[in-house]
């Protein structure tokens, strides 16, 4: 189809969607090929796919990054987005499905619904949009079309309701019936078919399919109902129609049989992508929110009309440069022409853009209203941002990637290399939002936050391979902090005599314990000028600097009022510097006798976790030294509420995975410090002492 003819009305967007394993990426080469985007079947476990092309996937054989490839069938135009199915990459899964009008998700013939599943159509879920289920891997042992699907409805509260039945299974699957006309195909090598009649051992279950099938599209439509309760019987365009509205009201999930390798039903599921997923025309209009207003915004989906485009993927090409990827939603973007980044407010010029094919582009000489392209080089834009017009400002509702759910700390070897690490880490963040890079000053080191062990492996691996920096990583060391638990005063003396003008200062101090989370507080209780007015700042500031060395382990105290009370000083010896150190001294001192402990940070730890699993999460969650705040249900899950000590939850994204299936998901967030039980105390002063001496001798 010529780009000229291009209207929103002739595109569909479709994020293929599934754990890994399901056969996502070869289904989508097998349609590419089927459609003659490409000229040759690639296969995963060959590293030859049009969508698995960085070194990253390829040695892996999974899908690492969102891809994009688009194709052309019957007319129409559709927007593959080929989605990572690995919970670490999960980023990649939510922006695809941010700019798709529908998803396709596919589960295995011989296996259903299975670890990772639940996390993905959670996902789709919450996007919002129209789902169909593709049963993939037909031709495969144990393949059962049937059983698949029921387990889906039992496990995900949702109908799945066949489109097609499937002649045969495993080794014997052959052909389909297409349920809607009852008509019977048999397949051909190049994943055409063509009609045979119907085998007498499949028109049982093929009529109670399209029984099924029946049911659920007069349910869709009023008029079709009142029909069929009637007696009626629904034609096959009405019963077409029912199905089309059933799915489009995502009041049940149509579903079809598929074999991607040996290239079976493919013809099949691009002619139902043709006649059943929504255009953008049929998503209605683009809504959003003027900048810094909560007041709506709503724009046509026409190529005439103002411009609303959402960045939701970024790739860095060494020869190249940035590669923007863009959805248009309103409008139509244009090489050479200023646009408005809404989300920066900033202008941004717009250099070439491509249709995009895997690594593959192709000059575009636009992207209009409903497409999906690439722009290189924008200087101002970055993933999630809204590009518009700045006559006409919006801003679309931005992707709603993840909280990071591990926490690494990230070293080089070479300390020449630690400025090549933080630009690399800087890249990468742009191509991945949900990695984020933290630099704890206070503990002295570079803290890399993702969402599992996989993800910061690939890090790992392109920080090596693009940008020659090899880097380690470690635990993160924990901010403990110190404290007192009784009061004590202390006098801080410090009288140097070198022969000329000497040091003198002299103070008094009373350290007092605070409530916890009060920080820190001084007062002045100087009284008849012992201790001069332009020398009580130097006193604090000693006494901040020793604090943040700490008298235990060299953790900063916290918590603590010091009050200079008393002191003394010399007309001619005396001096802030005088005055700081023996502020310093006096809380060195003191804090030894007032009764130090130490405190452990405290995370409120959420858990979701499917309610088979409860009771293992509880129990696991207490080994770890946690406290259970509550519980409550969210829909198939219990939410699980409790204060865990951060020293135990190293990990502990990928422990849940393993004692969850794969079907649990946590987040964190700080909530305050406690003190540490001894014996653990006792560990960690021992260590901190033993970390100081070897960084001395070395």
């Amino acid at each position: 189809m010529p780009v000229k003819d291009l209207q929103p009305s002739n595109i569909r967007n479709i994020a293929l969607c599934s754990p890994h394993g399901t056969g996502k990426t070869s289904l989508a080469e097998s349609l590419l090929y089927r459609a003659k985007v490409t000229t040759r079947h690639g296969k995963v476990e060959e590293g030859t796919t049009a969508l698995d092309f960085s070194p990253e996937e390829i040695h892996r054989k999974i899908t690492v990054s969102l891809g994009v490839a688009p194709l052309e069938w019957r007319d129409t135009k559709v927007n593959l987005l080929d989605t990572p199915g690995y919970a670490d990459f999960v980023g990649d899964l939510v922006a695809g499905l941010r700019v798709a009008d529908a998803a396709a998700f596919c589960i295995k013939a011989s296996a259903g619904i299975e670890a990772g599943s639940e996390m993905v159509w959670d996902r789709v879920e919450e996007r919002g949009c129209p789902v169909i289920c593709l049963v993939t891997q037909m031709e495969k042992e144990h393949a059962a079309f049937a059983k698949a699907l029921d387990g889906a409805t039992s496990r995900l509260g949702k109908r799945f309701v066949p489109l097609a039945f499937p002649i045969g299974e495993g080794e014997k699957f052959r052909g389909l019936v297409d349920l809607l006309s009852m008509k019977g195909y048999l397949f051909e090598k190049d994943g055409s078919a063509k009609e045979a009649p119907l085998p007498p051992e499949v028109e049982a279950d093929a009529q109670k399919a399209r029984g099924a099938l029946v049911d659920a599209a007069a349910e869709a439509d009023d008029a079709l109902l009142e029909k069929f309760l009637g007696g009626g019987e629904l034609s096959v365009e009405e019963v077409r129609r029912g199905v089309r509205s059933g799915f489009l009201n995502k009041s049940f999930v149509p579903a079809l049989p598929v074999a991607s390798y040996p290239m079976m039903g493919i013809d099949h599921v691009l002619d139902t992508f043709v006649w059943l997923l929504p255009s953008p025309v049929d998503c209605g209009p683009v809504t959003g929110v003027k900048p810094g207003t909560e007041e709506k915004v709503e724009l046509p989906v026409q190529p005439h009309g103002h411009l609303a485009a959402l960045i939701f993927k970024t790739s860095s090409e060494t020869h190249a440069g940035d590669l923007s990827m863009i959805r248009v939603f309103a409008g139509t973007l244009v090489p050479g022409k200023e646009v408005w980044n809404a989300s920066a407010q900033r202008a941004e010029k717009i250099g070439q853009l491509f249709h995009v094919s895997g690594k593959e582009r192709k000059d575009a000489p636009n992207l209009i209203a409903g497409d999906v392209g690439a722009a290189v080089k924008l200087r101002e834009s970055h993933t999630g941002q809204t590009l518009c017009e700045k006559n006409f400002p919006i801003l679309l509702r931005p992707i709603p990637f993840p909280h990071h759910e591990l926490e690494v700390a990230i070293f080089v070897k070479n300390k020449a290399d630690e400025e090549k690490m933080g630009s690399g880490l800087h890249k990468l963040r742009e191509e991945d939002p949900t990695l984020h890079v933290h630099v704890d000053s206070s503990l002295h080191q570079t803290l890399l936050q993702a969402t599992g062990d996989l993800q910061v492996d690939v890090i790992v691996e392109k920080l090596q391979r693009r940008f020659g920096v090899h880097v380690e990583l470690a635990k993160p060391r924990i901010p403990y902090r110190e404290t007192i638990r009784r009061s004590v005063s202390k006098q801080g003396r410090h009288k140097k005599q070198t022969g000329g003008r000497g040091q003198f200062g002299d103070v008094h101090v009373r350290l007092e314990p605070l409530k916890s989370g009060s920080g820190f507080e001084f007062v002045d209780e100087i009284v008849g000028g012992s201790v001069p007015r332009n020398y009580i700042p130097a006193v604090e500031k000693g006494i901040i600097e020793a604090m943040h060395e700490g008298v235990l382990a060299g953790y900063p105290v916290v918590d603590v009022r010091a009050a200079l009370y008393d002191g003394s000083y010399h007309t001619v010896d005396s001096s802030e510097m005088a005055f700081k150190i023996a502020g310093s001294m006096a809380f060195k001192e003191g804090a030894k006798e007032a009764g130090p402990i130490l405190l452990e940070p405290i995370v409120e730890v959420e858990v979701r976790v499917p309610k088979d699993f409860v009771g293992s999460v509880t129990g696991d969650l207490s080994s770890k030294r946690g406290k259970i705040l509550g519980m409550g249900e969210e829909g198939r899950y219990e939410v699980i509420r409790a204060h865990v000590p951060q020293a135990e939850l190293y990990k502990y994204s990928t422990h849940l995975r393993s004692l969850t299936q794969g079907r649990a998901s946590h987040r964190t967030k700080f909530s305050h410090y406690e003190e540490i039980p001894r014996e653990f105390a006792e560990k960690v002063v021992t260590q901190a002492k033993a970390e100081k001496e070897a960084m001395a001798s070395a």
